[in-house]
């Protein structure tokens, strides 16, 4: 049963929407699905801080980093930018 809810910025699912790699869409689909499971999630995706946010994470899928915020007390992750790493 998911844990926490997630919300996706309307850029980030312009960005989905957009993608033409099929396979490379349901990675990421499949990323932000998993962090319904926060905070187990963490072990099993390639997740770091980001150093000057509170609060703020990354995800790296192949070349592509997803951004996200997480509300403890809400029990909410908020999903902000996404694209290429640079």
């Amino acid at each position: 049963m998911p844990e926490y809810k997630v919300l996706a910025h309307r850029r980030v699912l312009k960005f989905l929407k957009s993608l033409r790699d099929e396979r490379l869409k349901a990675r990421l689909k499949e990323a932000l699905a998993e962090l319904q499971n926060y905070p187990i999630a963490l072990r099993r995706l390639d997740v770091e801080k980001l150093e000057g946010l509170k609060r703020a994470y990354r995800i790296r899928v192949g070349e592509y980093r997803i951004i996200f915020l997480v509300d403890k007390e809400d029990k909410t992750i908020y999903i902000t930018h996404n694209g290429v790493d640079p």
